[in-house]
């Protein structure tokens, strides 16, 4: 993790300080690796996410620069063409093109620092889904611990460019060599301390689901893209076989956090039980009023109809820093 990103000031140093850095970074390295080697597997620390009998999962991210002006001017374009096609009962121009939506502010490169920090043992890959790589981001440095995915290399040719990130989340089972288990992060989050590999899989296998204090059934929210998506996932599911586990009237919202995915369940969902519900998805290159949610698809879908082990959450829409009341108490 520790040549991932270089920032522009690196260059600023001469060879004396550079010679001099990587000793230090060096030693810094060794003496980590020994202080993991010394601990046992299960044995807790707060400083390591990786420390649970060898269990290894990726990380995926998905990123866009939506405040790059070539990206902005192809967008508006698109969206040109596809309004009138759909017209504004599908496509809702403040979520579908505005630009604040997807506006960067390195918070990629905060995100990517926080797992550095906080996930130091972390040895699995991290992907960024992006056809935009960010000017900081030296992809030769990162010792190929992290890969930049084309969308190109998951979806259809004939759907693309995709301006939706609906579309690009249903085809993330699709990125070559990804592990079973990963975690599926936006280029916003940004973990704000250590965090254990149980805040996200227990007994190497489980996937922790969390939601958050708002039901998706509350009419007092609004009728937006984002809360059409998640009706309309709830309507999916309401019309599956019915599941001993099921429980219509206490879906909640996903809280803006990272979520814990199985590869199988996201392949079983999307190329087994509603082929065409992703044909469809993956089509469309804007946020649209019939797509689906499809984190919160393959959540609710691990809850309530699959036959592998989940672990239920619940995680405070708005967390307050007061030290044991701290989000997912």
């Amino acid at each position: 993790m520790l040549n991932i990103i270089l920032s522009q000031e690196t260059m600023l140093f001469d060879n004396n300080c550079k010679i001099l850095l990587i000793t230090v970074l060096s030693i810094i390295v060794i003496l980590q690796n020994t202080t993991n080697w010394l601990l046992r597997p299960g044995s807790s620390s707060s400083s390591s996410l990786m420390r649970y009998d060898n269990f290894l999962f990726d990380i995926v991210y998905t990123y866009v620069n939506g405040s790059n002006e070539e990206y902005k001017r192809e967008k508006e374009y698109w969206f040109s063409i596809y309004q009138p096609l759909l017209g504004s009962d599908r496509l809702q121009k403040r979520h579908s093109i505005s630009s604040s939506l997807s506006k960067d502010n390195n918070e990629l490169c905060f995100s990517l620092r926080s797992i550095e920090k906080f996930m130091p043992s972390f040895h699995g890959h991290i992907y960024v889904v992006t056809d935009q790589i960010p000017n900081w981001l030296n992809i030769s440095k990162s010792q190929s611990q992290l890969r930049v995915i084309s969308t190109k290399d998951i979806i259809d040719h004939r759907y693309l460019p995709t301006f939706n990130s609906h579309a690009i989340e249903a085809n993330l089972h699709k990125i070559p060599h990804l592990k079973e288990f990963y975690l599926y992060f936006n280029d916003d989050y940004i973990l704000g301390r250590a965090v254990s590999i149980k805040d996200f899989f227990v007994d190497r296998r489980c996937p922790v689901i969390y939601g958050d204090d708002r039901l998706t059934s509350n009419t007092n929210i609004a009728l937006n893209i984002h809360k059409k998506a998640m009706l309309n996932t709830n309507f999916l599911l309401d019309n599956l076989v019915p599941s001993t586990n099921l429980n219509a009237s206490d879906r909640h919202f996903l809280p803006h956090a990272p979520h814990p995915i199985r590869k199988s369940i996201a392949k079983e969902v999307w190329l087994s039980k509603f082929t065409n519900i992703h044909r469809a998805q993956s089509s469309h290159r804007f946020r649209d009023m019939n797509d689906v949610h499809p984190i919160y698809f393959i959540s609710r879908y691990l809850i309530e109809q699959s036959n592998v082990c989940v672990e239920q959450r619940r995680m405070k829409s708005a967390c307050r820093f007061d030290g044991e009341d701290f989000c997912n108490q």
